[in-house]
């Protein structure tokens, strides 16, 4: 398996940088980026900007390699004992995050290891690694048998707080030693925070701990939280999560409830099938408060009819889900309606097996903002109309970085919708880095649709299916034509896979761009395969590498000026 995975890869290898070690996010400067993208609490350092002895893999595209689902599309391979990535911290730090990939096991069902972690030649501690939550094979929906081949889903995110404060200049290296037992180790990057010191609870609010949950995790503790909600609810207080890990491997519903926690490095609810779930419809749950605490699943499949999300069912009425950190579910957070007025901000969603967000069927006027979205199995986030209407919803100011399977953010059918502000960055396959579509049964797109100041970096991929390319902002009319008023001004897309923009199926109409920069793509910037008609004012193409332009003469490029760097006629 090694020498097939590493065929490519292994003769990309890059110069071993000298300086320290950069800020980035998805492998950009704060520069490049601006304010678009979540506002995130850690600084986080690309492996290949950093000192090492390894060897710099990358770049590359190609579905099914290690650095094509790296952020920046490069990674650094540590295969002898000895290789190291040294990092030098931009700020102090008293925890770490490492964005690894190790080898599977034979038999698919993953091996565990550590790596070391060294500041200033010391050795701190061991970081658990394991491929467990990944290495996917076959085709869709997947499955855990290297026999089917075509592996895919190699990263997983560990994270380790430690027992002290790094100041900002330490050198701190991720080092394979005699004792760290994988054949070899990929790393992608590191982020470094500063992690508060741990919340207090809410006044008169009543812990866990006091109905018998255990926060050494020996037991399972979900009914001692069912208890501790059902007495919360009767008094009007709210539910402490104290500090410890606290295993619970079920679904727990919340319903007008608070439940708060010391912080998400420091308040765990962890299982197997672990969840908070909102009341089944008609019912649903209103009033709800989730924040500041850990969600850790233990999903190592994709079994699309399991319900298996770290938030899910009917949240809506006012509910607040907020400063979470959601990892290793099959769905970070699945919210059914009908809902309305639900908020979801400053989240951490990684590493699960499908979508990372996705608003199922009749939620309205919910707000998506400040999230970091990384390593999601399908779509980063998606708003869904199947069967109902979405209507008044925003994705903003959100970041997506390496969905492994469909676009950074989809729109699948809705009215009234706001993407703005959001930061994609390197989509792997069967997909782009913006996409709305009228497909998979939903509620076709309709009213005022808003792309904005939004910024699509290194993103859209070559389809295996249809044989050609996908664009980084794309719209598929498959079951209904397009016929929404949609506007995309102020956008950003850089370095595109293939194509920037992209047009396929029925008739498209209705879609205004305005002051669009395209930077770089793989191919013809504008791709075609629909009727229709756009209007294009100041869509500027640099950079690009034309080939023969795919376009269909039933579509209408109407030219308001100020376009170039790319053919305006079909």
């Amino acid at each position: 398996m090694f020498s097939v995975l590493f065929l490519a890869a292994a003769i990309l290898v890059g110069e071993t940088p000298l300086a320290p070690t950069r800020g980035t996010v998805a492998a950009l400067s704060p520069g490049q980026i601006g304010s678009r993208g979540a506002t995130v609490t850690f600084v986080e350092h690309e492996a290949e900007q950093a000192r090492t002895t390894g060897q710099v893999i990358g770049p590359d595209r190609m579905f099914g390699t290690l650095p094509s689902e790296a952020s920046g599309r490069k990674a650094v391979l540590l295969r002898r004992a000895g290789d190291y990535v040294e990092f030098t911290l931009a700020r102090p730090a008293n925890a770490i995050t490492v964005r690894i990939a190790v080898p599977d096991s034979v038999d698919g069902r993953g091996l565990n290891s550590t790596i070391g972690l060294y500041a200033n030649g010391e050795r701190l501690s061991s970081i658990n690694t394991t491929s467990r939550y990944g290495w996917f094979y076959g085709t869709y929906p997947f499955s855990n048998r290297p026999a089917d081949g075509h592996a895919r889903h190699f990263y997983d995110e560990s994270r380790l707080l430690l027992a002290r404060t790094l100041p900002a200049g330490s050198k701190v290296r991720l080092m394979k030693a005699a004792q760290d037992k994988a054949d070899w180790y990929a790393i992608d990057l590191a982020d470094f925070e500063l992690v508060p010191p741990p919340k207090t609870p809410p006044r008169g609010a009543l812990s866990i701990t006091t109905f018998g949950a255990d926060p050494t995790g020996k037991r399972d503790s979900a009914s001692a939280i069912e208890r501790a909600i059902a007495t919360a609810r009767r008094r009007g207080v709210a539910v402490w999560i104290p500090p410890g890990a606290f295993r619970a491997d079920r679904h727990i519903i919340v319903d007008r409830v608070t439940i708060a926690g010391a912080g998400a490095w420091r308040s765990i609810l962890r299982g197997n099938g672990v969840g908070l779930y909102g009341r089944r419809q008609p019912q649903g749950s209103r009033s709800v408060m989730l924040r500041d605490f850990a969600i850790i699943g233990e999903v190592m499949e994709r079994v699309d009819k399991a319900q298996l999300a770290g938030i899910g069912g009917s949240i809506g009425g006012g509910s607040v889900v907020e400063d979470l950190w959601i990892q290793h579910h099959k769905v970070g957070l699945w919210i059914d309606g009908p809902i309305d007025g639900l908020v979801i901000r400053r989240n951490r969603i990684v590493d699960h097996t499908a979508d990372g967000l996705n608003l199922r069927g009749g939620v309205t006027n919910a707000l998506v903002e400040h999230n970091f979205v990384r390593n999601s199995g399908d779509d980063g986030l998606a708003m869904w109309s199947h069967q109902r209407l979405n209507r008044g919803n925003a994705f903003r100011n959100n970041t997506v970085i390496a969905p492994i399977l469909a676009n950074g953010i989809a729109i699948y059918g809705g009215a009234d919708i706001d993407v703005s502000g959001n930061l994609v960055a390197d989509t792997v396959t069967e997909g782009g880095g913006i996409h709305l579509g009228n497909r998979f049964d939903a509620e076709p797109l309709a009213g005022r649709i808003e792309l904005h100041d939004n910024l699509v970096v290194r993103a859209g991929s070559y389809d295996p299916n249809w044989k050609f390319g996908v664009g980084a902002l794309w719209f598929y009319a498959l079951d209904h034509p397009i016929t929404a008023l949609i506007t995309v001004r102020n956008a950003e897309i850089v370095d595109s896979t293939l194509p920037a923009l992209h047009f396929i199926g029925k008739p498209i109409t209705g879609v205004a761009f305005d002051n669009v920069r395209i930077r770089g793509t793989g191919s013809d910037p504008v791709q075609i395969q629909s009727a229709g008609a756009a209007r294009f004012k100041a869509v500027v193409a640099s950079e690009t590498t034309p080939g023969v332009p795919i376009c269909d003469r039933r579509f209408r490029v109407i030219d308001e000026g100020q376009n170039s760097g790319w053919e305006t006629r079909c």
